[in-house]
C-alpha cells in the first residue's frame, strides 16, 4: 500500500509539474506576468515567493495542477501591468501558451520512452498457445511474427496492435511461426546462452474472426479473449525447500526429491500439483517421487487452511525450485540515444493515436464505457510497475503523460483544448467569443469531466 500511494503520488506530481512547467515558461516568454504556479490542489503543503514575484505552491491534493496569470478579467491591473496581462496578449501568443502544457507532456512521454529504447532491457518473443488447446492454429506453441502486417517482436508490441482492433468487427490476421514446445520446455529447464529459437515449419498466416472487438469486457486481456495464452515454461516440482512440521517433513519428503505423481494421478508440472493439494485439504495421498534415480511411494497426510474467502484448501509444505525463461526467446534491442529518441518519438505517436481512436470509438459506442479507468486504477498500475522495475515504471509514466496530453487537447470547455477552440474562433472571425458563452461553455465543461470522472472511479470500485 505504502508503495502504491508514493509511486503514484510521485508519478503524478512529475507529470502535472511537467505539464504547468510547459505553460509557465510560454507564459513567461510571452510577457505574461505569472502569479501562481501550483502543483496540486487545496492547502499548500509548501510555498515559496519567487524573485519574479511568482507564488510556487505544492498542495497537499496532487491530482492536477495550474499556473494563474495576471489577467483583465480578474484582477486589478495597473497601467504599468496592461502588456503583462494574459488576456491583453494576441491570440496566437495565448494559443501558444494553452499548447504549451500538453505538448511538454508528449515530448517528456517521447523521452521517457526513449530512455526505455536506449536502456535495452530484455522482453520476451510473442509465443502463445490455444488456453484449452482448441483453437486452429494454436494447438502448438506459436511465436506471433505479425498482426495484421505489423511486425510484433515483443507482448507489448502485440497487445497495441490487437488493441488498434478495438471496436472492429471482422478477422485479425496473425503470421505464426510453429516452434518445437519439448525443445523449448528443455532449454527453461537448461538454459545455454547458445540456445536458437526451436523452429519448426514454415510462417503461416491465420485469421481469427472479431465481432465488436474489446467492446464490452474490460476484465480480460486482448489475447485472453481471443482464447489464446503466453506460452510459459512448465516448472517441474523438484523440491528446493520442506517447510518444518509440514506434512511433507512428516511424511519424510527431502530437498532434490522429484513429485512425479499423486494418487496414480501423474504431475506434469507446478501449476497441476498446487491445484492438486488445494483440492484435498486433510486427505491421505500416496507421492510417486522421484530420489537419487530411485522411485518411490510415500504416504502423506495433507494439512489445511482458511483462506480469507472462507475456504478450506490443501497444503503439503514444500518450496520448488524456479526455472527461467528460455535465452532463446528473450528479446533485447539497445539502440543509440539518435535512434532511440526516433523510437521514443515514434512509440509516443502511436500511444496518442491510439489513444484518440478509442475515445471516438467510445463517443460512437462501438467501445464499453468499462474500459474508462480512475484513480484507483492508475495508482494499482504505479504500484505494480514500479515493483516491476525502473524501466516498467518509467513506461507506465510516459503512457500516463501522453494520456495527459491527448486529452487535455480535447476541444472540452476547463480544458486547454477548449480554451484553443476560442483562440482559434478569435483567429478566424477577429472577435473574441463573448464572455457569457465561454461562461456556459465552462458549465458544459465541468459538467462532462466530472461526469467522466465519476464513470472512471465507480468502474475502478467495480473491479476492487
Amino acid at each position: 500500500m505504502i508503495i502504491t500511494i508514493l509511486t503514484t503520488i510521485f508519478a503524478l506530481a512529475v507529470l502535472v509539474t511537467v505539464h504547468e512547467a510547459g505553460h509557465y515558461f510560454v507564459a513567461r516568454w510571452c510577457g505574461v506576468k505569472v502569479l501562481r504556479f501550483s502543483v496540486g490542489f487545496g492547502r499548500p503543503v509548501f510555498r515559496k515567493l519567487g524573485r519574479n514575484g511568482t507564488e510556487y505552491v505544492f498542495a497537499w491534493l496532487p491530482l492536477g495542477g495550474y499556473v494563474r496569470m495576471l489577467d483583465s478579467r480578474n484582477d486589478l491591473v495597473g497601467d504599468a501591468d496592461l502588456n503583462n496581462a494574459f488576456d491583453l496578449k494576441s491570440p496566437w501568443k495565448r494559443i501558444a501558451i494553452v499548447v504549451a502544457g500538453p505538448l511538454v507532456n508528449l515530448i517528456f512521454a517521447a523521452l521517457l520512452y526513449a530512455i526505455v529504447q536506449i536502456s535495452g532491457t530484455p522482453q520476451l518473443i510473442p509465443v502463445a498457445v490455444s488456453a484449452d488447446k482448441t483453437l486452429a492454429g494454436f494447438e502448438f506453441p506459436q511465436q506471433i511474427l505479425a498482426i495484421d502486417g505489423q511486425t510484433t517482436p515483443t507482448w507489448e508490441s502485440v497487445n497495441i496492435a490487437l488493441a488498434k482492433r478495438m471496436g472492429e468487427t471482422g478477422s485479425i490476421e496473425f503470421l505464426l511461426q510453429r516452434l518445437d514446445g519439448e525443445l523449448l520446455q528443455a532449454q527453461a529447464i537448461t538454459p545455454s546462452q547458445l540456445d536458437a529459437i526451436p523452429v519448426l515449419d514454415v510462417p503461416v498466416r491465420v485469421s481469427l474472426g472479431v465481432t465488436r472487438w474489446l467492446s464490452a469486457s474490460a476484465q480480460d486481456s486482448p489475447l485472453t479473449q481471443l482464447g489464446l495464452q503466453p506460452w510459459r515454461p512448465n516448472v517441474p516440482v523438484t523440491l528446493n525447500q520442506i517447510v518444518p512440521l509440514s506434512a511433507a517433513e512428516k511424511a519424510g519428503l527431502a530437498v532434490g526429491d522429484k513429485i512425479l505423481s499423486i494418487d496414480q494421478q501423474k504431475m506434469v508440472g507446478y501449476n497441476e500439483f498446487v491445484a492438486f493439494v488445494q483440492e484435498r485439504p486433510n486427505q491421505d495421498i500416496m507421492v510417486g517421487l522421484e530420489r537419487d534415480f530411485q522411485r518411490l511411494e510415500l504416504p502423506l497426510k495433507l494439512d489445511s487452511y482458511v483462506a480469507e474467502s472462507g475456504e478450506l484448501f490443501g497444503r503439503i509444505g514444500v518450496g520448488v525450485a524456479s526455472i527461467s525463461w528460455p535465452n532463446s526467446i528473450q528479446f533485447q534491442q539497445q539502440l543509440g540515444v539518435f535512434d532511440g529518441l526516433i523510437a521514443g518519438s515514434k512509440k509516443t505517436f502511436d500511444m496518442a493515436a491510439l489513444t484518440l481512436s478509442f475515445l471516438g470509438q467510445m463517443v460512437q459506442g462501438l467501445v464499453s464505457i468499462e474500459h474508462l479507468s480512475g484513480p484507483i486504477s492508475i495508482a494499482k498500475i504505479a504500484g505494480a510497475s514500479a515493483q516491476s522495475g525502473l524501466i516498467t515504471y518509467l513506461s507506465f509514466m510516459a503512457y500516463l503523460s501522453v494520456s495527459l496530453g491527448v486529452l487535455n487537447l480535447l476541444p472540452v470547455p476547463m480544458l486547454d483544448g477548449g480554451h484553443l477552440l476560442y483562440y482559434l474562433v478569435e483567429v478566424v472571425t477577429g472577435r473574441k467569443v463573448p464572455d457569457a458563452i465561454q461562461a456556459i461553455g465552462l458549465r458544459i465543461g465541468m459538467a462532462l469531466v466530472f461526469s467522466v470522472m465519476m464513470i472512471a472511479v465507480a468502474n475502478d470500485l467495480m473491479r476492487l
